[in-house]
């Protein structure tokens, strides 16, 4: 099958805002991978995208500018796994 999954997961605003590396955001914050080390893996092998652009470093500061209409950040994991990061 060629569909997506796309799954929600409610992230703290206060967090974007104050600024947070992607490995924490993606594993601490938001349970999108297991564990940091797969993180970085995959972020080194370029499977990590965040608002469609290709993550280049695991430790890249997530910051406001990255919310989308002031509110969402979207993650992809690999070719089909997204997770739509809403900030409350």
């Amino acid at each position: 099958g060629s569909e997506m999954c796309i799954e929600t997961v409610e992230i703290s605003r206060d967090t974007v805002l104050a600024g947070i590396p992607a490995v924490e955001l993606t594993t601490e914050v938001a349970a999108i991978f297991p564990s940091k080390g797969e993180m970085r893996k995959l972020t080194q092998g370029g499977g990590v995208s965040i608002n469609k652009e290709k993550l280049a470093a695991p430790d890249t500061k997530i910051d406001a500018t990255y919310l989308l209409n002031n509110k969402y950040i979207i993650v992809q994991r690999g070719k089909k796994n997204y997770y739509l990061l809403i900030a409350k």
